[in-house]
């Protein structure tokens, strides 16, 4: 059996102003039967879900799990969880007769179970409750028995696996092994690794008598031990006439158990990182029971705690295997584009606002082949999209590079807002925007900005067309385009482009002209920068080639202001020249020819336009003013 679906009325931030309307539930949240990874930014309701969960299957280890006043939304005084299990073993369904449903399914009917926690409040206090079962709204209650098999595997946030895992009184190791078969005792019989211990302490206490463990003295140059316990009863005896005892702690199992100390073979001294993975270790025994007939479920938050990014990925690639070789079920939390760029876009469910959209194709726009794509694209830079506020996705470095400069200058701060620039490094923005785009409401509440070209050249790059031949209607020749057929392709790549990705809450920006680069060499107040910027990146790519000779290029850039007859050329004809530059490394400024990369020239333009104290009049540029749209859209301004 395994968590199937969750759903809360009023828990937390899972709530609203309405009515409670139980067939309306503010979370109706479908886990997978394996991995399920919980991601999103601060404060989007990770912890509430597994909180939830919690509070009405209980964990192995011995914490407090209680409903108290923070748990109602804010303004209501009931609150309600349902946990729902399906796909039930005969040996596991046998624990729960009384209280399984069954619903109809191919290949017939099939056992459910709903389990209830429905909580009021009056003014003053919180009313008695607990964790019913049943396939009505109502439930009946459950027994101890019963409550037992379905207890779940849990590990905190921010845990300190270090104390977890030192001897003491109720250590966690201790909790862990007691609830495993190799420590279950039969009533009535000392289990033998007591009777080991206990022979252990004989031969300690026999070393500080100066005797071996059958009770014979020890050889004279072996009678350190009972020199050692002679000069401490000494002072004991003259302190308060008693003697002094060794041994290792403990007559019964448990207390026993709570002396054990875990660490890795022949190391000591382990770090936080080292002591986590233990302890993970050790909880997740409870998942691989032999025999057990219940509930296999683990839950862990901030999986990454303490974990170098490697071993991060480690330890998911080994817990997805682990997932499919045991048929365990794991609800995990995390922080980390790392962990999330590696769990398969199916198996995420990612938290925004009050809601929890899983990825899973049933409930999103994404199609198979959208899966195996992003399966290979989506690395851990992109995968800052799932804790994002707001997402602009780009096609280049370029755009990457350039749009927190030119937000900053226009008085946004794009870290601030919690906006993510994802460089696809193609123009698959389809298969990217599909993650934010929903079958069925609610939908994301993440405002997403896709910024591409429109990829028409200008006039001047002498695009032709195949028309026929006025003079032999029999043949095709090339026309150059006119100015207006230039604008009219333009109008309807930027129209196809914006009905192509537009969607809910995914709204296209396109280039106003040809490229990025274009569009910034066609603004008056930037061109001259960008194209010093340009000659830089030249510069820069010659001293890689380990060209030694860099004069010309030097004299280049300190004679800006005289390039294109004094820049009074029309500006479309300094836009195509800088871009001729760009493309084909045109001489036309006495440097050796060679093609210029836009990365290297983004990076170098938004460096000069930040350290850069002219007003550029950005808002006034219009040229660029499809960058400043999506920028602010993104940002919600």
């Amino acid at each position: 059996m395994y968590l199937s679906r969750l759903k809360l009325w009023d828990f937390r931030k899972f709530g609203s102003s309405n009515g409670f309307d139980l067939a309306k539930p503010n979370l109706d949240l479908p886990f997978d039967a394996g991995n399920n990874l919980l991601i999103g930014e601060n404060d989007s309701g990770k912890t509430a879900i597994v909180d939830a969960i919690k509070l009405v299957l209980n964990t192995y280890s011995y914490e407090s799990n209680r409903i108290d006043e923070l748990d109602f939304y804010t303004g209501k005084s009931r609150l309600r969880i349902e946990c729902h299990f399906d796909d039930f073993t005969d040996s596991e369904a046998k624990n729960h007769i009384e209280w399984l449903g069954w619903k109809t399914e191919a290949g017939g009917r099939k056992p459910t179970l709903k389990l209830i926690l429905d909580v009021s409040k009056t003014a003053d206090r919180i009313l008695a409750s607990e964790v019913k079962a049943g396939p009505d709204n109502d439930g009946h209650s459950l027994s101890f028995e019963a409550k037992q098999f379905l207890r779940a595997t849990y590990l905190r946030p921010l845990r300190d696996a270090r104390s977890e895992l030192t001897p003491r009184k109720n250590s966690r190791l201790s909790q862990v092994l007691l609830s495993h078969e190799a420590f279950k005792q039969q009533p009535g019989i000392e289990h033998n690794f007591v009777q080991k211990v206990k022979k252990l302490n004989n031969a300690i206490v026999g070393f500080f008598e100066g005797k071996d463990g059958d009770g014979n003295d020890l050889d004279t140059s072996q009678q350190q031990g009972k020199e050692l316990k002679t000069i401490i009863d000494t002072y004991l005896t003259n302190f308060l006439g008693k003697k002094s005892k060794f041994g290792i702690n403990g007559d019964n199992l448990r207390e026993i158990l709570e002396s054990l100390f875990l660490i890795f073979e022949s190391e000591l001294n382990l770090g936080l990182g080292s002591h986590n993975l233990l302890c993970i270790a050790a909880e997740l025994l409870h998942l691989e029971k032999i025999g057990w007939e219940g509930l296999r479920l683990g839950l862990i938050e901030e999986i990454e705690a303490h974990l170098h990014p490697q071993v991060q990925l480690q330890v998911i690639e080994t817990l997805q295997h682990e997932v499919t070789r045991t048929k365990v079920q794991l609800i995990l939390t995390t922080h980390s584009p790392n962990i999330g760029s590696k769990v398969p876009l199916a198996n995420i469910i990612v938290c925004n606002n009050g809601s929890a959209f899983p990825m899973g194709a049933i409930h999103t726009k994404l199609v198979p082949t959208d899966y195996s794509f992003l399966e290979r694209f989506l690395d851990v830079t992109k995968a800052n999209l799932f804790f994002a506020k707001g997402v602009i996705l780009v096609e280049g470095w370029g755009e990457e590079l350039l749009l927190a400069t030119l937000a900053s200058k226009i008085g946004i701060n794009l870290t601030r807002h919690g906006v993510s620039v994802v460089n696809i490094g193609n123009t698959a923005f389809l298969r990217y925007c599909r993650i934010f785009q929903r079958v069925n409401q609610p939908y994301m509440d993440v405002p997403v900005a896709i910024v591409t070209d429109a990829d028409i050249p200008p006039l001047e790059h002498g695009e032709t067309k195949k028309t026929p031949d006025p003079t032999d209607g029999s043949k095709m020749i090339d026309v150059p385009y006119t100015a207006t057929e230039i604008a009219a392709l333009l109008t309807q790549a930027k129209a196809q482009k914006t009905q192509k990705y537009n969607g809910q809450l995914v709204k296209t920006f396109v280039s106003e002209f040809w490229t990025l680069e274009y569009c910034i060499a066609l603004s008056p107040r930037l061109s001259k920068l960008f194209y010093k910027s340009v000659l830089e990146a030249l510069k820069e790519q010659k001293i890689d080639d380990d060209v030694r000779d860099l004069a010309s290029y030097e004299t280049a850039i300190s004679n800006l202001d005289s390039h294109f007859s004094d820049w009074t050329l029309p500006q479309n004809e300094i836009a195509y020249q800088i871009m001729d530059q760009i493309l084909t490394g045109i001489n036309s400024v006495g440097v050796a020819k060679k093609k210029i990369s836009k990365s290297v020239i983004g990076q170098i333009f938004a460096k000069n336009l930040s350290d850069s104290s002219e007003d550029f009049d950005l808002n006034n540029q219009t040229t660029i003013q499809y960058l400043l749209k999506a920028i602010r859209y993104a940002t919600g301004q």
